[in-house]
């Protein structure tokens, strides 16, 4: 290796358990689990491709310890019957030479009655901590309740050694009810439960060594914790946290898997942060009162990893993301195929699931994510000549996996440098992760063999010199110009432009549209410090973004004190003025110096109509078929590739 990463893949003994390299998959939700919580054919492929990408331990994502706190497509060792299945996983764990624990888990809510409630420790609504977040106080959970739910850890544990994994972590951190109990936001308790740091660490105490007493001394058991929660009044301090985590040891956990709770703007500011490593000073803090292993985690790369190894900060590294974006991350570090790493874009398309969406994890930049027998990539049973039109996300994952099918590709670009809109989505506040995903883009395609032609438009007589089998049009689409009285191709600068450096935008600017392209264009004009009002037809900002993503927007937009001016239409232009009207009738007239338009796309398919029965197949994918985002693009272009 040129780097030397030797600290990440020394071997590590957590408790009795031999790991072949100190990297570690953390507990994330894939939502891929069937009906009732059992294990699903996803739910293997997903995590097998993970440990064959060189992963020493995978930790399976939160699972309800009882049926009776099981929703949705959680998974869940429940009951006995839940026993087959994660066999089943952790033979295929196995096989590929990796350890599997799974993450005991107890988001908060019960089946009560037929009808889901929120338990709590006490029955008090905490909306930094999502507690009482539907408007009403969480059952607070009695004695006897509290007793159950310990057995209820105790009996999951026990069909988890008998499923054959490896060992079992608690989780007692972010929001959910173990955490609940650590923190003085949300118990309010005067009986053993409540009142001092130890009484409030009693209930996960009795879960470990319930535990520990099913289990056995020697089967693996730790537990996950917030050193500390961020934006929570009375939340858990890390001088709280350093107080418990010897009782937690003493109670039987063989390490401490430390993590952090962020409320509101916290979330992308700690646990969800964009610096490698945030919540390494508190995993240093709690390794200064205890000897067992820790567990580091909080959007580590291998760099950051190797150096908190080395500085004794932490013994474990998770990569969460990261190893979604790239299962077979931990290999090519090994084999120093750096080139071929997929970086994770920190995106949190991961995190900010849709609930209008089809089940399962999913990933911006690797459409194969859950989908990994599915969306496998196998040599081609005929080598086709295929042409790509476009070098956007779409065209490059098409020419990408095509061309690694064994398809002969050429691919067409227009402008002299390959990637398309990808080049500007990555110049706002918050989107430089996109620059290295696009260069990983570029490269495979050229280690590919794709053959690449740049600053050539593509048209007919171009194309059938190559006598194609298939073409590919991804040649994006072109900006709209929303029809304002006054508004024109003359006055309006298009929010790519301004980006691009193309065009420069004056000291007060009046942005149309609000949608995500338009805030964060709005973003970075505001950072170079112009004067910036944002006009949005809607009653929201960005309403397309997920909430972590846009919460951090937003924040950004407000601290720059951008003008954001909702359910309010564009009337009139002037050649130094825009008036607008808002949904109440109330009319205003701005100065402005430039105005900029973000209204979306519409398709470019010139190209498409005119090849239309000339070719055998024509296909045309990302922003030349439907404008959508970077994800979609990017599934189109796999798929296209992959089913040629």
């Amino acid at each position: 290796m040129k780097k030397n990463y030797s600290k990440m893949f020394e071997p590590f003994l957590l408790g009795q358990m031999q790991l072949k390299n100190r990297v570690v998959l953390p507990p994330m939700g894939t939502g891929l689990g069937e009906p009732g919580g059992f294990v699903s054919q996803r739910t293997i492929d997903y995590y097998e491709a993970r440990a064959k990408g060189g992963t020493g331990l995978i930790i399976v994502e939160g699972s309800a310890p009882s049926i009776q706190c099981n929703f949705g497509n959680q998974l869940c060792l429940g009951t006995d019957r839940h026993i087959d299945g994660w066999r089943k996983l952790a033979e295929a764990v196995h096989k590929q030479g990796a350890k599997i624990a799974v993450q005991l888990m107890h988001a908060g809510t019960e089946m009560r009655d037929g009808k889901p409630i929120q338990v709590s420790p006490s029955a008090v609504i905490c909306l930094q901590r999502n507690i009482g977040i539907n408007g009403q106080p969480p059952h607070e959970l009695t004695v006897d309740e509290i007793k159950e739910r310990v057995q209820w850890y105790a009996d999951a544990a026990r069909r988890a050694k008998e499923a054959g994994l490896d060992g079992v972590e608690m989780h007692g951190a972010h929001q959910y009810i173990i955490a609940s109990f650590f923190s003085s936001a949300s118990n309010f308790r005067t009986d053993k439960y409540g009142g001092s740091p130890e009484n409030k660490a009693r209930f996960a105490v009795e879960i470990l060594q319930a535990v520990r007493k099913s289990v056995g001394l020697e089967y693996p058991v730790w537990i996950r914790i917030n050193a500390q929660e961020l934006g929570v009044p009375n939340g858990v301090t890390i001088e709280e946290t350093k107080r418990i985590v010897p009782m937690l040891v003493n109670a039987g956990a063989q390490a401490i898997h430390v993590s952090a709770y962020g409320a509101g703007s916290y979330a992308t500011k700690a646990p969800i942060s964009d610096t490698p490593g945030a919540i390494l000073p508190s995993a240093a803090e709690v390794k200064k009162v205890t000897k067992v292993p820790v567990i580091a985690v909080g959007r580590l790369d291998f760099e950051t990893g190797e150096q908190a190894l080395r500085d004794g900060k932490a013994d474990l590294i998770a990569l969460g993301r990261r190893l979604i974006a790239d299962p077979e991350l931990p290999n090519k570090v090994a084999e120093n195929k750096l080139d071929d790493i997929r970086f994770c874009i920190g995106c949190m398309e991961c995190i900010d699931r849709r609930p209008n969406r089809t089940p399962g994890t999913m990933c911006t930049i690797n459409p194969a994510a859950g989908k990994e027998r599915e969306y496998c990539i196998e040599p081609a049973g005929k080598v086709k000549t295929v042409v790509v039109v476009g070098s956007g996300p779409a065209g490059l994952e098409a020419a990408r996996v095509a061309a690694q099918r064994g398809h002969k590709v050429t691919l067409f670009e227009k402008d002299p440098k390959l990637g398309g809109l990808l080049n500007v989505a990555t110049l706002p506040p918050d989107k430089s992760d996109i620059a290295p995903f696009t260069e990983y883009l570029v490269k495979q395609i050229t280690k590919a063999g794709v053959k690449i032609r740049l600053g050539t438009v593509a048209n007919w007589e171009l194309i059938k010199d190559i006598k194609p089998d298939v073409v590919i049009i991804a040649a994006g689409g072109s900006p709209i110009i929303p029809e304002i009285p006054g508004l024109n191709a003359r006055n309006a600068l298009f929010a790519q432009d301004v980006l691009a450096g193309k065009v420069k935008a004056g000291q007060n600017v009046i942005i149309i549209g609000g949608g995500q392209v338009g805030c964060e264009t709005s973003y970075y004009l505001a950072n170079m410090g112009k004067k910036v009002t944002i006009i949005e037809i809607l009653p929201r900002m960005a309403g397309e973004m997920g909430m972590m993503t846009r919460r951090r927007l937003m924040d950004g937009l407000k601290g720059k004190q951008v003008a954001l001016l909702t359910n309010t239409k564009c009337e009139e232009v002037k050649s130094d003025s825009i008036t607008v009207i808002s949904t109440e009738g109330q009319r205003k007239t701005y100065l402005v110096d430039s105005i900029i338009v973000a209204v979306g796309y519409r398709t470019n398919d010139e190209l498409f109509k005119t090849l239309e029965g000339k070719v055998p197949e024509l296909y045309r994918i990302g922003d030349s078929s439907q404008p959508r985002g970077i994800r979609e693009a990017m599934i189109e272009g796999y798929r296209t590739g992959l089913y040629l």
